[in-house]
């Protein structure tokens, strides 16, 4: 028995080999071995032709590359440069103290909300402040709870109340719950004619709560667009000449920037300083003091949490 190897064809940098025996030999060897060479004269032309093309591709991108000139964006420099960075665990760790004395406030502060009778106006007023000073998160389901119960008091009986400011402070805390409310129960501070009543223009607390009830008003509500209107024209004339610093401050801010349309933050910044100098409202120390400590605690939060980022 007689071994040989025939080489076949070449490709590239591939070389293969064929050993056959001699007993199995093909008749049409010289055509095998012809065709073999046909194919590898045809791929090598193909091969040349691809060649070619990527070299003429390769040549046409990097002409293209060099006669366009791409616009440079020029952007301005991060207004914050690098402060964030400057932040180190130790100014963003939150004590225990810190912890032990927000829980131990945070129930005095749920034990007072739980305790104000719910169809009173200071329970209005509580949630109100709550939400002002940024702490309301902490008590959603307590405040959810004493809404509902508002809502059913106020749909099961007649609301006989005149007062602009309790009733303008009700109906704008159950439409930030979603509930509904008739716009209709304005319509007792207009005149024949149904515009506003001049005489309103002597309550100023009422006319701002009625102004922050007016930014949740609902397509085709007449009554609110008109009682924007108002609350707008007069609060402005009359804000620079108010006596009160507390409620002059209020009013200034209102009409700068409306609850509704606020950050919950910027207007927790702003209301704790403006809430120091009200000399009204009850539980001063306990209230101002928990939400002081929770900014400052949500403060180093956010300030850690962008400094990982930056």
């Amino acid at each position: 028995m007689v071994s040989f190897s025939i080489s076949c064809c070449q490709l590239g940098n591939i070389q293969s080999n064929m050993v056959w025996n001699s007993h199995f030999l093909p008749k049409n060897y010289s055509k095998l071995t012809i065709k073999h060479k046909y194919s590898y004269a045809n791929s090598t032309g193909r091969e040349k032709k691809m060649s070619a093309a990527m070299v003429d591709s390769t040549f046409s991108s990097s002409s293209s590359t060099t006669s366009t000139e791409r616009p440079l964006a020029n952007f301005h420099s991060s207004v914050w440069r690098d402060y964030f960075l400057s932040y180190t665990p130790q100014l963003t760790e939150i004590t225990r103290q810190e912890r032990v004395e927000l829980e131990e406030l945070k129930e005095k502060v749920r034990q007072m909300l739980v305790e104000t009778p719910n169809n009173s106006t200071q329970k209005l007023e509580l949630i109100d402040t709550f939400q002002r000073l940024g702490v309301a998160y902490h008590f959603k389901n307590e405040i959810k709870t004493s809404i509902q119960n508002i809502f059913n008091a106020s749909q099961q009986s007649e609301n006989e109340d005149d007062n602009l400011y309790v009733i303008a402070l009700r109906f704008r805390l159950l439409r930030q719950q979603r509930h509904y409310m008739s716009s209709d129960v304005f319509k007792k501070f207009t005149n024949k004619d149904g515009k506003f009543k001049e005489t309103l223009t002597q309550d100023v607390q009422g006319l701002l709560s009625l102004y922050e009830a007016a930014h949740l008003r609902v397509h085709g509500e007449e009554i609110l667009e008109q009682a924007l209107s108002f609350t707008l024209t007069n609060l402005e004339s009359m804000g620079p000449k108010l006596s009160n610093s507390s409620l002059k401050a209020q009013v200034s801010e209102a009409l700068s920037q409306p609850i509704h349309t606020n950050l919950p933050r910027m207007t927790a910044r702003k209301y704790i300083s403006m809430y120091e100098n009200i000399e009204s409202h009850n539980n001063l120390d306990l209230l101002l003091k928990f939400a002081k400590l929770d900014f400052n605690i949500v403060e180093k939060v956010h300030q850690r949490e962008l400094g990982e980022l930056t």
